[in-house]
C-alpha cells in the first residue's frame, strides 16, 4: 500500500509541476517513514522520473502506430501560434485542433519561418495519419502562418478575433485607460488637499479650486471616452457570430462585415477627440482583417449546409434545424464558456429567446426523444466547429509559462511529455480526453497503462551493518 500511495503521489506532483519535485518527494517519503521499504533518495526518484518520461513517450508511439493501421478521415479546424519564454532558448511552435483541443504540434525550434512551420506541421500530421486534413487555420495573421495556410496546406486562413481586437486595445484602450488612471490620481490628490484645508479651517486657494474643477471635468471626459471604447469592443465581440444577437435570424459574412465597418467611424472619432496618435494604423490593420473574419462565418455555414446534404434532411426538418435548434444550442454554448459579465448577459437573453422559439415549434413537440437527442448531438458538433479565436492556444501558452517559471525551464522532452499528458490524460467535464474527441475512439487510460509498465518503486538501500546482521541470523 505504501508503494502505491507513494507512486501515485509522485505522479500527481510530477503532472502538476513539470517534474522538478525530487527533493520534495524525498522529504515527503521520509515523513511517511518509507525509507526502509522503498528507495527515496532524490537520485533514485530522478531515475524513476526519467523512466516515467520514457514510458509516456512510448505510450504515444504505440497509440500512433495503432492509428496508422486504420486512420480516420478527419477535418481539422486548426489554430497556430508561437510562444517565447524568458531565458528559454528557441521558440515553441503550437498547432492545435480547436474543436477537440488536441495538440497536433508542440515543438521547440530555432525560428518561426514558413519553411520551419511547414516541415514541422507536415511531420506531425504524417505521424498521426492525417496529412492534408486541415480545413482552415486561425492565427494572428503572421506572414509565415498565412503562407502556411494558403500555400503550404492549401486551406483557408482566418484572423484570430482576439488579436484583431488587441491592436485596437493597444492604440485606444490602453492610452485612454492610462490617461484616466493618471487623472484619477491627480483628482484624489487634489481632494486630499482640499479636505486637509477644511479640517485645518484654512481657506482654499482659487488656484486649487480651479484645478480641482478642471480635473473633475477631465475625468468625466476621459471616462466617457473609455465607456465609448468599451462599448465598441463589446459590439465587435457580439457581432462576430453566425446568428444575430437579437435573435432575429442567422447572419452571413456580408452582414458581419457591414456591421464591423459601421463601428470604425466611432473609433476614428475617439482618436480625433482624444488626440490619440497612430490610431489610423490600428484601424487600417483591423479593417484589413474584416473580410477574413467574415469569411469564417461563411465557411461555417457551408459546412452546416454540406452536413445537411449528407444527412438527407427534408425541407421542413432543415428549416427547424437552422431556425430553432441550431441557434438554441449555439447560444447555450456561448453562455457556458463566456466569462465577461456584460457579454454573458446578452448571450443569456439570446439563448432564452431561441429556447422559447424552439419550444414553440410544432416539430419539437412531435419528434421522438431519441430523434431530438440525435439532432441535438449533431447541432453540438456543428457549433463546436465555429472557431473565431485561438484562446485555447493562449491558455496552453499560459500553462507552459507557469511551468517554465515555477521550475527550472522546459526541455524538449518536457514539451513532448506534457503534450502526451494533455492529449491522452486531461479530461473535460464529460470525462473525455482530447485524443478521444479528436479521433473519435477510446484509448487505454494513460495512468493505468503507466502503472502497469513501471512496476514497483525502487527498493531501499541496505547498510552493510544491516546485511551482516541479516546474514548472521540466517
Amino acid at each position: 500500500m505504501a508503494k502505491v500511495i507513494g507512486f501515485c503521489y509522485y505522479l500527481h506532483l510530477w503532472h502538476q509541476t513539470g517534474g522538478k519535485v525530487a527533493e520534495a518527494l524525498s522529504e515527503f517519503f521520509h515523513l511517511l517513514r518509507l525509507r526502509q521499504q522503498i528507495g527515496i533518495s532524490p537520485t533514485a526518484l530522478r531515475r524513476l522520473e526519467a523512466q516515467m518520461r520514457s514510458m509516456i513517450l512510448t505510450y504515444q508511439q504505440e497509440q500512433h502506430q495503432q492509428l496508422q493501421l486504420n486512420p480516420p478521415q478527419l477535418e481539422l479546424i486548426a489554430g497556430a501560434d508561437e510562444t517565447f519564454f524568458p531565458g528559454f532558448p528557441g521558440i515553441v511552435l503550437i498547432l492545435m485542433d480547436l474543436v477537440s483541443g488536441y495538440i497536433v504540434l508542440e515543438k521547440k525550434t530555432s525560428d518561426r519561418k514558413y519553411q520551419t512551420w511547414f516541415d514541422q506541421v507536415q511531420a506531425a500530421l504524417t505521424q498521426i495519419g492525417q496529412r492534408g486534413a486541415i480545413k482552415s487555420l486561425v492565427s494572428d495573421r503572421a506572414k509565415a502562418l498565412v503562407q502556411l495556410a494558403i500555400q503550404g496546406l492549401g486551406c483557408e486562413s482566418f484572423p484570430d478575433l482576439f488579436h484583431a481586437m488587441r491592436c485596437l486595445s493597444r492604440s485606444i484602450g490602453s492610452r485612454l485607460g492610462g490617461q484616466l488612471a493618471r487623472t484619477k490620481r491627480q483628482l484624489q490628490k487634489a481632494q486630499r488637499e482640499i479636505t486637509s484645508l477644511h479640517l485645518a479651517r484654512k481657506p482654499i486657494s482659487r488656484k486649487l479650486s480651479q484645478r480641482f474643477s478642471w480635473l473633475q471635468q477631465q475625468y468625466q471626459f476621459l471616462e466617457m471616452g473609455v465607456d465609448t471604447y468599451r462599448s465598441c469592443l463589446h459590439q465587435i465581440s457580439a457581432t462576430v457570430h453566425p446568428f444575430a444577437i437579437d435573435g432575429s435570424s442567422f447572419q452571413t459574412g456580408g452582414n458581419v462585415a457591414q456591421t464591423l465597418r459601421e463601428i470604425l467611424p466611432t473609433l476614428a472619432a475617439l482618436g480625433q477627440t482624444y488626440q490619440l496618435s497612430k490610431i489610423e494604423k490600428a484601424l487600417d490593420q483591423f479593417t484589413c482583417q474584416i473580410l477574413g473574419i467574415a469569411a469564417g462565418i461563411n465557411l461555417w455555414w457551408q459546412g452546416v449546409e454540406q452536413s445537411l446534404v449528407w444527412e438527407q434532411v427534408d425541407a421542413l426538418t432543415q428549416n427547424w434545424l437552422l431556425t430553432c435548434l441550431l441557434p438554441e444550442v449555439y447560444w447555450f454554448s456561448q453562455v457556458s464558456k463566456t466569462k465577461n459579465p456584460a457579454l454573458r448577459e446578452i448571450y443569456q437573453k439570446a439563448y432564452e429567446q431561441s429556447h422559447q422559439q424552439l419550444l414553440r415549434s410544432e416539430l419539437t413537440l412531435t419528434l421522438k426523444k431519441v430523434e431530438l437527442n440525435q439532432w441535438r448531438h449533431w447541432a453540438t458538433l456543428m457549433v463546436a466547429r465555429f472557431q473565431r479565436t485561438t484562446s485555447a492556444i493562449e491558455g496552453r501558452n499560459g500553462y507552459l509559462s507557469r511551468l517554465h517559471h515555477s521550475g527550472r525551464g522546459l526541455s524538449e522532452t518536457d514539451l513532448q511529455v506534457l503534450s502526451v499528458i494533455h492529449n491522452f490524460d486531461l479530461q473535460r467535464a464529460d470525462g473525455s480526453t482530447a485524443a478521444q474527441r479528436f479521433f473519435g475512439r477510446t484509448f487505454p487510460p494513460l495512468f493505468s497503462w503507466l502503472m502497469a509498465q513501471m512496476g514497483d518503486l525502487p527498493a531501499s538501500r541496505k547498510s552493510r551493518k544491516f546485511l551482516e546482521v541479516t546474514a548472521s541470523v540466517a
